[in-house]
């Protein structure tokens, strides 16, 4: 993910956040805070979600050949 993919991400949760809380005056820099923790948490569970996905490498393909070689 790109800095301004993330950015934008923050962006519009802090926003959400903003709008869930009624709109207060003052609270930039909480919401911006507690976005910035929120997305760290959401990439550290999807960076740990598809390490456990996928094996660290293939295993190795078993299958004879058979015929000629060309």
């Amino acid at each position: 993910m790109s800095d301004t993919d993330l950015q934008q991400r923050i962006r519009e949760r802090a926003y959400a956040i903003w709008q869930a809380e009624g709109c207060p005056e003052g609270r930039a820099a909480a919401h911006w805070d507690l976005a910035c923790r929120l997305e760290a948490e959401r990439e550290a569970y999807v960076d740990e979600e598809s390490a456990e996905s996928f094996p660290a490498s293939d295993p190795p393909s078993h299958v004879p050949i058979t015929g000629d070689r060309v």
